[in-house]
Formats: C-alpha cells, structure tokens, sequence
C-alpha cells in the first residue's frame, strides 16, 4: 500500500516517519513546504532580502535539510512557510506570524487534499494541518494515520491560563490573541482526531491527556522518539568534573511552557549563582519583567545550530527541562546521548524513559521548591551525579531512531497499512 506522508515541516522526527515509510516500500511521496536547496534561486534570493532586514535565512534553511529520504520522494509547496518567515522578521508581538501560521497551515491543507486519490493506501498527517485531506481521504475509502506530536490542546490552554492567573505579569498581547482563537482551533483538531483510523503519539503523557478529555484513545498507539547516536563512552564519562562550578545547560525555548518562569524564581531565591551556572541556549520566550536583572550566574545565548548544541551538552553536568507540558522533549534524549544527566518534570514525555537517580532526577512541574531541591542534591552529590553518565549514554543507546522506526512500522502493520512481510 502506498502512503502519502505530509507536513509542513521537515523536523527530524518527521523525516523519521518518512523513513520508516520508505523501508518499508510504502512512502508514495512527502510533501511539504520549504527544504534546504542551496543551488534553488528560489532560496538564495530570499537569503539575500533577509540579509536586508538582519535576518539569517540561510541557517533557518539549512534547519529544513532532509537527509533521511531520496530528495526525488519529496514535493515542495514553499509560499506560504516563506510568507510566514518574512512576517517574522517584521513582527514583534507574534500576532502576525501567528495569522499568517494559521492560513497558511490550511491552505497547506488544502493543497495535499487535492493531491488524494483512490490509489492511495493511505494518508499520512499531523495535527491542525490536516482536515481537508482527511475529509477526503474518508470519502475515496482511503485509510487514515494522524500523528499528534503534542498534549490535548484544552489541556494546554488551561495550564497556561492558570500560569497566568497565577503570574499576571506573564500575560502578554499575544497570549491574548490565542486565547480568543481556542475553541475554533481545539474544534479542528478534534475533528482531524475523529476522522482518524490509527492514531501515533509519542509519550504516554500525550496519550492521557487526550483520554482525560474524553476522546476516543483505543486507537492510540505510543512510540516514544529516538536518541541521536551516542557519542563514545570514553569521550561521555570523561566530560565534566567535581571540582568546577556546577554546570547546568537548557536547551530550546525559555519560555512559560517549559516552565522558564519557575527555574529564574529558584534561581534567585535559591541564590544558586554563588556555586554554579546556567547556560541558556534558545530563543528568550519570557517577558523582561520576569527575566530581569538576570539573576548571578545565569548565561543567555541565545539558539545556536544544533551540531554546535550537541558539543556544549558534554561539558554540562545536568539538562535541566522543568516544562509544564511537553509531549516529548527530544532535549531529553539529545543529552543521554552525551551522557549527561537529565532533570525533568511528570509532564514531559520524555519521561517515559527516564529512571529516578539513575540518568536524571524526576521532580513535580510548576513547583520552584521542587527545581530548587534538584539544583541542591546535585550540589551535594556531585560524584553520585558523575556516576549517572554511564546510565544516561546507555538510555541512548538503548532506544536509536533505528527502534523507533521498527515499532512505528510494527504498528502500522497491525493496522493493516503495511504490508506484513
């Protein structure tokens, strides 16, 4: 059976998907918005007019590079996701690109659905980009995959509201903006989860969230996403020591979501710069009156390439990923590759592979005594903390893309969209 596979994105986990689609003989084509073609005149002329404007086109494409399918597999529709960078280069407040995501997101939609025809096997989409294509999909008897990277979105939106209940000073135009959108953009994504016949999630956080939102989860299937190749176990337990400041690394957005708010509060309190650092990687998500004065040790720099991420991991002696809310955090899985221990709350996914005192330290989300506690045992036990790399590069080794892409295919056999070999 072929399957057509697509999303306006090229994340890694996507291209996975694709992958596995493709091993298996099934991948028809993946289409998409914008992918990396340095050659394309297309993209050099939107590079040169970012360089006009100060913005650094050149590595947000060299974000979308797919490397995991032949290029010959994939269709490319660019207009509205280049539309959409351009409005961030403009836009202060995110209203704007928000907009422009929200139109463009259906008429991506649209696009692919004129695209389904009654040879398919199937259909392959993610949340909010999909409805029409489903809908059609339906209509020509053609089956139906839905993959939903994300928690319940009532779920999401209450949690953030009660954030912002809590911490007025967290509010912003923006927030507002979304909020007055919610119920028409949770009515569509309930409507692309009814029209599903298989449905893939990738923790069982996500899962349960939907289930306390009453929706249909006996066609839920869960597979949590793969770790980069482990570097060796030489280099990983050889990285940091006992004797210097203790190292602490974030990584990706700083904002409410992730619970930013709540580490900065036990920062300051904890007055946790007099022995160690945080070095932020990621774009700042939180308001300035929350952020400042930085707080004594607290390093901000900003979203860097992910290749140079993965060499600032080794020399951290913890992630630290207090989110409210995460249905995954590949941030996870991305530090056990590098043997570093990982601090995460019961709302991350990732989660799901994480082992108490073993590769990391579990603590309750949205509780800054509870951050603050972790930041001090790791004080305490520098040693014990040292020991937990082995543990960490073994959780990685343990679960490649490699496993995630066999279960996801597992799955799809069982629902009759591949062919059984």
């Amino acid at each position: 059976m072929s399957v057509l596979l697509f999303h306006p994105s090229v994340a890694n986990f996507i291209q996975q998907v694709a992958r596995s689609l493709d091993e298996a003989g099934a991948l028809e084509r993946f289409i998409t918005t914008v992918r990396d073609d340095p050659q394309s005149l297309r993209q050099r002329l939107a590079c040169r007019v970012g360089r006009l404007v100060g913005r650094d086109l050149a590595a947000q494409f060299h974000r979308r590079k797919i490397t995991e399918i032949p290029l010959a597999k994939v269709e490319m529709h660019p207009w509205g996701e280049l539309l959409r960078l351009a409005s961030g280069t403009v836009d202060r407040s995110g209203r704007l690109t928000d907009f422009v995501w929200d139109h463009t997101e259906r008429g991506f939609d649209r696009l692919v659905a004129r695209r389904v025809t009654r040879a398919l096997g199937a259909v392959y989409g993610y949340e909010y980009s999909s409805l029409a294509t489903f809908r059609r999909a339906k209509e020509m008897g053609v089956r139906v995959v839905y993959d939903v990277p994300a928690p319940e979105s009532r779920f999401v939106h209450a949690l953030l509201q009660a954030e912002m209940d809590k911490f007025p000073e967290l509010r912003t135009a923006y927030h507002r903006y979304t909020a007055a959108r919610e119920d028409t953009r949770t009515a569509r994504r309930r409507a692309e989860w009814a029209s599903a016949d298989l449905i893939l999630v990738n923790s069982h956080f996500t899962k349960n969230s939907y289930a306390r939102a009453g929706l249909d989860c006996t066609k839920v299937r869960v597979a949590a996403l793969g770790a980069p190749p482990p570097i060796a176990r030489d280099a990983a337990l050889s990285s940091g020591t006992t004797t210097e400041p203790l190292t602490l690394l974030w990584a990706g957005t700083f904002s409410i979501r992730k619970g930013a708010h709540y580490l900065i509060d036990a920062w300051r309190t904890g007055n946790f710069g007099r022995h160690a650092r945080l070095r932020i990687f990621g774009a700042i998500g939180l308001p300035e009156r929350v952020l400042r004065p930085l707080p004594d040790g607290v390093e901000i720099h900003g979203s860097i390439p992910r290749t140079e991420l993965l060499e600032h991991y080794r020399g951290a002696d913890a992630l630290i990923f207090p989110t409210l809310c995460d249905g995954f955090g590949l941030v996870a899985t991305e530090a056990w590759s590098r043997g570093v221990p990982v601090i995460t709350t019961d709302r991350a996914g990732a989660a799901d592979l994480l082992q108490p005192k073993k590769n990391g330290l579990l603590i309750c989300a949205g509780d800054s005594a509870a951050i603050a506690g972790a930041i001090d045992w790791c004080l305490g036990h520098r040693a014990e903390l040292r020991a937990m790399r082995a543990a960490a590069l073994a959780t990685a080794a343990g679960w490649q893309w490699s496993n995630y892409r066999q279960l996801h295919a597992s799955y799809l056999r069982d629902a009759g969209i591949l062919r059984v070999r």
